[in-house]
């Protein structure tokens, strides 16, 4: 059996740091999550200034956390920014609780399992470099944290524009538009079934 790769490993369990503001999302006022949030963006960008203005700081902050970066990002902003945005973006732009809820839950647990069964397993590769051993996972993912909420046909549904999501290459951090594109749809469709 492949190995995981380490960084992956090392990024997707950074990953999970986000189930801080979903769970907050879900349990405390949402003007706190909001307030959270905006503070946490408001420091990353900070931190992202100083690291870039500090050549020492900067070959610190790449020495000691390798691996919770992609190697790209060793020179640019982090995906953190993007992914506290698209948080903040949702929570502001939709309002059904369980959609916003979920969409997140999607871009925690589908996307991360994506990239790790990708990386090990994935020998069929989409035009996008996205594979499709990581896609279907991402799908499996997904659609079981949709039946624990929704019914099958609307988790079905979910799962499916979640996994179109992921796959697509962003050029813009894709952790910030899976959040907000899952949620639209999930509001949408909740809409239109009157869910």
């Amino acid at each position: 059996m492949p190995d995981i790769p380490k960084d992956e490993i090392k990024r997707k369990i950074f990953h999970l740091l986000s189930l801080v503001y979903i769970f907050g999302y879900w349990y405390i006022p949402k003007i706190m999550i909001i307030l959270g949030l905006s503070i946490a963006i408001v420091v990353v960008i900070f931190f992202e200034y100083f690291r870039f203005k500090n050549r020492r700081f900067n070959n610190f902050f790449k020495n000691n956390f390798k691996g919770f970066y992609r190697p790209e990002e060793a020179d640019r902003i982090s995906g953190l920014l993007g992914t506290l945005s698209g948080a903040l973006l949702t929570i502001l732009m939709f309002h059904n609780k369980h959609m916003v809820f979920v969409s997140f839950l999607y871009f925690t647990f589908g996307d991360s399992s994506a990239a790790l069964v990708g990386k090990v397993f994935g020998k069929n590769k989409f035009f996008t470099g996205k594979s499709l051993e990581g896609s279907l996972v991402c799908f499996m993912v997904c659609f079981i944290i949709g039946v624990f909420i929704f019914d099958w046909k609307f988790a079905f549904l979910g799962a499916v524009v979640a996994t179109i999501v992921e796959a697509i290459p962003w050029k813009i951090n894709d952790n910030f538009w899976m959040q907000i594109i899952n949620a639209g749809f999930l509001s949408f469709l909740s809409n239109l079934m009157k869910y």
